[in-house]
């Protein structure tokens, strides 16, 4: 049987349904008032995106614009959580860990940073941070594209 004639075929049905039916139904009853269901599937195969950060990223976040907002606003929202440090019960206002977050390199702020960061997170999965010491003190933070992150575990 070719898709033509199973079409004609299910929209005979659909139609002899319908005649069955009373044309009004109560107010109380609830029914459907589009009719039956009809549904048409091929016999093409599924086509998946390639399994590496970029492709994920174009095909289910740049691409579609719900999934764009709600990244963004879970990464702005928590971005804008405010950072509290502790010394065991003790809360600390000044630290340098603090003022390394609040401006955690050259080009961007504390809050940019951050939402970046939450960004890779929640689209990835991973988030990964460089840390950039100079004599031994940590100067700058920098937020890695996970895609271009590889580990490698070691002893």
């Amino acid at each position: 049987m070719n898709l033509k004639t199973a079409l004609e075929s299910l929209w005979a049905r659909s139609e002899a349904m319908s005649a069955d039916r009373p044309q009004q139904a109560p107010a109380e009853t609830k029914a459907s008032r589009t009719g039956p269901l009809l549904a048409i599937q091929g016999q093409a195969q599924p086509v998946w995106s390639p399994r590496d950060y970029a492709a994920l990223a174009r095909e289910g976040y740049a691409k579609n614009p719900i999934v764009y907002r709600a990244v963004r606003m879970v990464a702005e929202a928590a971005s804008s959580v405010p950072l509290t440090l502790f010394d065991g019960e003790h809360e600390l206002d000044t630290h340098p860990l603090l003022a390394l977050l609040s401006r955690p390199n050259r080009l961007e702020a504390g809050g940019d940073f951050l939402e970046s960061l939450y960004g890779y997170l929640l689209v990835a999965g991973n988030a990964y941070l460089e840390q950039v010491a100079v004599a031994g003190e940590p100067r700058e933070l920098h937020a890695l594209r996970p895609d271009r992150v590889k580990v490698v575990p070691g002893p």
